[in-house]
């Protein structure tokens, strides 16, 4: 028995632990510092499911030290993710063990208080006949004690992209918003989208407001989005602005390309608690 112990804990791992060599959204490596996002996260002493859960749990906030590679990919929630070990510290003592990396945040952000921000995904809901094919991003507002001030949901259409930022902005210029909170998910390849997601925080609540995308196709074609904020446009207070701008080549033969562009303008109104798209009609006349 002693024998088998010591061979157990030398630096190989059991046959059991599956390296994982794909790719995900949160690109944690060993060695990077990460954040607990679902409320409640179980440590547990294997890297799946069937590990014994030890005795405590982590709240949403808790920092992390990652401390090994991925192992044993499993599906939780509709989506996929892999095992890491980690390190963390809980009254007073320092502890390891192991993690599912989908309950960890996908990015976070600290204000001028100490509270942070951050993001992560909350379930994968599959295609149905009224639509689907949906990552349900949630965002939350905690203090420095890790308590809850705010959530905030929205649906991101996730095909292709490889990575995920977010930014906390001021207010931009709409009296009432406290921060501006911007999480993008990027495509990289041709054809993949990258969309940008926005939430007010207006001191209570977080506030729906919009996204942007910008796309292009091996250089025959783009579609790119753009957000003026009062501040940026100097118009009128409350006004936000989305910019459209498509473009198409006129001759795929030609040596040097050119683009045929098409505009558009989007208006959106701020009036203090919520944000509503300005639909403006076209008057119509006898030809």
């Amino acid at each position: 028995m002693l024998t088998s112990f010591v061979a157990y804990a030398q630096s190989d791992k059991p046959a059991a632990y599956e390296i994982y060599e794909g790719y995900n959204l949160w690109n944690k490596q060993k060695g990077d510092t990460a954040y607990v996002f679902a409320d409640v996260a179980y440590i547990r002493d294997y890297p799946d499911t069937d590990g014994t859960i030890l005795l405590d749990s982590l709240t949403h906030g808790t920092m992390l030290l990652l401390t090994s590679d991925g192992y044993n990919e499993c599906s939780i929630r509709g989506y996929n993710a892999p095992w890491h070990e980690v390190q963390y510290e809980k009254n007073g003592q320092i502890k390891k063990g192991f993690i599912w990396l989908g309950l960890l945040a996908l990015g976070r952000q600290v204000d001028d208080q100490g509270n942070q921000f951050i993001h992560g995904l909350l379930r994968f809901e599959k295609a149905t006949a009224y639509g689907g094919n949906l990552y349900i991003c949630e965002v939350k507002y905690l203090t420095e004690n890790q308590k809850l001030l705010g959530r905030g949901h929205y649906p991101v259409t996730k095909v292709g992209q490889t990575y995920t930022t977010s930014k906390l902005l001021p207010n931009m210029g709409l009296e009432g918003l406290q921060y501006i909170h911007r999480v993008g998910f990027y495509g990289e390849a041709c054809g993949i989208p990258t969309t940008h997601y926005y939430l007010g925080w207006d001191g209570e609540n977080f506030v729906d407001m919009f996204s942007k995308s910008s796309v292009s196709d091996a250089g025959v074609s783009y579609y790119e989005e753009n957000i003026l904020f009062p501040v940026e446009h100097h118009l009128e207070p409350g006004l936000i602005i989305k910019d459209i701008v498509q473009g198409e080549v006129i001759d795929y033969e030609a040596e040097e390309l050119q683009y045929s562009e098409t505009k558009h303008r989007q208006k959106y109104s701020w009036d203090g608690k919520h944000i509503r798209q300005i639909l403006e009609m076209k008057s119509l006349s006898n030809e």
